[in-house]
């Protein structure tokens, strides 16, 4: 499976495909919440292009069997802030006919070897999203106990992977 996907960067030409994916993919879930204001479906094409420029962070591609399937952000702040060595996932995104074959996990696998000096790995997902919230557990995620409602249906919740043993994330 691991050969079946690879990770492509992203970059500012490529903002209206990676735009398009992104509305496709979060199209269903922004249908059963209607969360407007935080809705990655919702998100301007002029938004995803600032996320691929911005020079914190890494935009790709998520290629499946030779397709363009979705995409990942990999974000960090740099110099000696309290955050150094962490990396945010967000978002991360596969198109509906492709979800449910195990592409999530082995991209998320695969950026913890891309990013080896990373202590620490955050990213947030809805709450009930069983589904969403089984896979980051299984990629050894654990909930912080912080959680953001958006409105009466949705509540975000936050995700940690600590890395301080390095073996943990590999």
């Amino acid at each position: 499976m691991m050969d079946l996907i690879e990770l492509k960067p992203a970059t500012e030409e490529d903002a209206e495909c990676l735009h398009k994916l992104q509305i496709e993919a979060f199209t269903p879930l922004y249908a059963k919440y209607q969360d407007g204001n935080t809705s990655p479906a919702k998100e301007s094409l002029e938004k995803v292009a600032a996320k691929i420029a911005d020079q914190n962070s890494d935009f790709y591609f998520i290629i499946y069997r030779g397709e363009k399937v979705g995409g990942v952000r990999v974000r960090w702040h740099q110099g000696n802030k309290v955050y150094q060595d962490v990396k945010w996932i967000s978002p991360i995104f596969i198109i509906p006919e492709q979800q449910n074959k195990g592409i999530a996990g082995r991209v998320i696998e695969r950026l913890f070897n891309m990013y080896p000096d990373t202590e620490e790995w955050r990213l947030d997902t809805i709450k009930q999203e069983a589904g969403n919230c089984h896979l980051y557990e299984k990629c050894g995620f654990v909930r912080t106990g912080e959680e953001t409602i958006i409105n009466e249906m949705i509540t975000l919740v936050k995700y940690a992977k600590n890395c301080m043993e390095r073996t943990e994330c590999r």
